[in-house]
C-alpha cells in the first residue's frame, strides 16, 4: 500500500470506486444504444446486457440504481449531455482562430462548417441523438434534455457568428437574427448528416485534407460549408458607417 493510499480515508476509496463503476456502466449502456439505436428505444438496454458488457455483476448495477427505469433516466441525461458534442467546440476554435489570423470571415465560416460536418459524421453519439428524438413527444425528460442540448449549441454558435459579423463589418438583415442563423446552421448540419448516411452521393463533401492542387480541387465542393458561406453573404448586409439602419 502506498503512502497516498494509507492517507486516503476508506470512504474516499469506496466513493471513487463507486463513481468509476457508475461511469463504466453508463458508458456500457450508451454503447448498447449506439449499436442498436432503433426500434423501441432503450428496450435493448437491460441490466444484464449492461453488466455483461463490462464484466460487472447485476448486484453492482442495482447498488447504483434502484431500478432499470432509474438507470434509463440517468442514461438519457448522460447521452444527451452537451459535453458529448466535441464538434461544436472544434468549430468555435476554428472560427476564432481563423478570425485572429485575419482571414475572410465568410471563408472562415465556410471552412469551419466543413470541418464541423466531418466531425458530426464521425461522432458515434449523433445516431443516438437522432434515435432519441423519436421519443420527445412521449417522454418529457427526453424533450427537456434535447431542448437543453439545442440551447447549449446555440449559445456556443451565436458568439462566433457575432464575431464574424463584427470582423466583416456586417449585420443581420431582418427578420433574420444571429439566433435564427445559429438555429438554421444547426438544423442544416443535422439534416444533411442524416441524408448523407442514407444517400451520400446527394451531399457533396470536400475533405479538409484535400490539397489545393489536387486534380479535382476546382470541381469538388461541400454542400454544408458552401451553404453556410452563401447564407452569411446573403442574409446579412454591410453595417452603415453611422451604425444606423441600412
Amino acid at each position: 500500500m502506498s503512502d497516498d493510499d494509507a492517507a486516503r480515508p476508506v470512504g474516499g476509496r469506496k466513493a471513487e470506486a463507486s463513481a468509476e463503476t457508475r461511469a463504466t456502466l453508463l458508458e456500457a449502456g450508451a454503447a448498447l444504444l449506439r449499436e442498436q439505436p432503433v426500434g423501441d428505444v432503450l428496450s435493448q438496454v437491460t441490466a444484464r446486457a449492461v453488466v455483461e458488457r463490462v464484466g460487472r455483476t447485476t448486484g453492482a448495477f442495482f447498488h447504483q440504481w434502484p431500478s432499470l427505469e432509474a438507470f434509463h433516466r440517468d442514461l438519457l441525461a448522460y447521452v444527451l449531455d452537451p459535453v458529448r458534442i466535441p464538434s461544436t467546440a472544434e468549430a468555435v476554435d476554428a472560427v476564432l482562430g481563423g478570425l485572429k489570423s485575419g482571414l475572410d470571415p465568410a471563408k472562415v465560416l465556410h471552412l469551419a462548417a466543413r470541418g464541423n460536418f466531418e466531425s458530426v459524421r464521425a461522432d458515434p453519439y449523433v445516431p443516438l441523438w437522432q434515435a432519441l428524438w423519436s421519443k420527445h413527444g412521449q417522454d418529457e425528460q427526453v424533450r427537456t434534455l434535447l431542448r437543453e442540448n439545442f440551447d447549449w449549441v446555440t449559445a456556443q454558435v451565436v458568439p462566433l457568428l457575432e464575431a464574424c459579423l463584427t470582423a466583416d463589418g456586417r449585420r443581420m438583415q431582418p427578420p433574420f437574427t444571429v439566433e435564427t442563423f445559429a438555429v438554421l446552421i444547426t438544423a442544416l448540419v443535422q439534416g444533411l448528416n442524416l441524408r448523407f448516411a442514407i444517400e451520400p452521393e446527394m451531399v457533396p463533401v470536400k475533405p479538409l485534407s484535400e490539397p489545393p492542387d489536387a486534380p479535382d480541387a476546382q470541381t469538388t465542393w461541400d454542400l454544408f460549408g458552401t451553404t453556410v458561406e452563401i447564407l452569411f453573404r446573403t442574409i446579412t448586409a454591410e453595417t452603415p458607417p453611422d451604425g444606423g439602419s441600412p
